[in-house]
This record gives structure tokens, sequence and C-alpha cells, in this order.
């Protein structure tokens, strides 16, 4: 948690901004573009990810449970009625909120146990509701520094993960590769996963 703190104020480097730019084009062709949606940004951080979004929210509300990187979103929203954050641990506390769209980006990898938390977000999913998890795919362990420090619980997700948790909530699943990171001398994709409600 510290790290996050300790990150927030340098957290949106040019390179994270243009990743998080495709991340946002790539959701934009799951959403319709005539449609307002109530969405949740989970692990938002700083926001940038949820922020991209805006046109496409009726209400767009940032969750993290980093009190830094929170504080970096509110400082970008002051003029804006219809985003707020909130800190709150979903592994551990519930939102007492439904919503039409849930996004994710690479905040998965540090949760205890994501299969949980995707059956938890079908609970506070509007009926055609969507999920949208960006992360990285199954990786060696090397994507981060210092796993331990930066709170890392898996080294990616396998599409058969990712299968599981669809099944398992019983929604409908979509996946491509949205991006690739190359460093350490190898490359490591990125998926976008959609999980569907009927």
């Amino acid at each position: 948690m510290n790290h996050f703190n300790d990150a927030a104020n340098t957290w949106d480097t040019e390179q994270k901004i243009k990743m998080i730019k495709k991340f946002a084009n790539k959701t934009e062709e799951y959403l319709d573009s005539n449609k307002r949606y109530k969405i949740l940004d989970f692990g938002c951080g700083t926001g940038i990810f949820g922020l991209e979004l805006l046109d496409y929210a009726s209400e767009l509300i940032g969750l993290d449970t980093s009190e830094g990187m929170l504080a970096a979103f509110d400082n970008k929203i002051k003029n804006l009625d219809h985003v707020s954050t909130k800190l709150l641990n979903l592994e551990q506390e519930d939102i007492n909120e439904n919503f039409d769209l849930i996004i994710s980006s690479m905040a998965f990898h540090h949760l205890i146990d994501p299969l949980k938390m995707v059956q938890k977000m079908k609970t506070i999913l509007n009926p055609e509701g969507m999920l949208i998890i960006i992360d990285l795919e199954k990786e060696d362990g090397t994507f981060h520094p210092n796993n331990d420090e930066m709170g890392v619980k898996h080294h990616g997700f396998s599409q058969e993960d990712l299968n599981e948790w669809a099944s398992s909530a019983e929604l409908h699943l979509e996946t491509q590769r949205v991006n690739s990171i190359h460093k350490n001398d190898r490359e490591y994709g990125q998926f976008i996963a959609v999980f569907k409600k009927d």
C-alpha cells in the first residue's frame, strides 16, 4: 500500500498515459456511443483510465485502497459533479450500489482471490451490465521489479483462468491481447477480458 501512496505523485508518466489511451480505445469498441453508463473504476489509481471514458459516463466512481492515489484523482475532478472517489477495499467490504459498467486496469494481479471478486462484481452489475478487466497475461514473475513490495499476488493470468472466472460467475466472455510491453529483454502481453451479464 505504501508503494502506491509514495508513487501517486509521479504515477501519470507519458508512457503510462499512452498505454491507458490504448486500453480506453479498445474498451470503447465494446461500448454504445449512444448510451451513458454508470461506471465503477476498480483499482482506479489516479483515475487515468476511468477519465478517458468520461464521454460515456452518466456517473463515474473511482474505487481504490490507496489514499495517495485517490488524492491525485480528486485533484483532477474538482469541477466534475458526476465523478467521485471512494476509499474502499472491495475484497473485505461491500459497495451498496449497482453499475452498468465496471472497469479495471492492472489491478487484478494485486487481488488475493480474483475469481471471488468477479463473482462479487457480477452481483453489483445491472442487467446487461459489463465487467471489463485489463491485466497481464501469465508471466514468469519478472514483470515487477519487486513483487512483495508492490503487492503482487499473481504473475498475470492465463486464458484458462479467465474462462474459469466467467463460468463460475455465469458471464459471457470475450478476450484479446490489447498491448504488449517490451522490457527485461522479453515481451509481456496484456489482455482485455470483457465479461457480459445477460
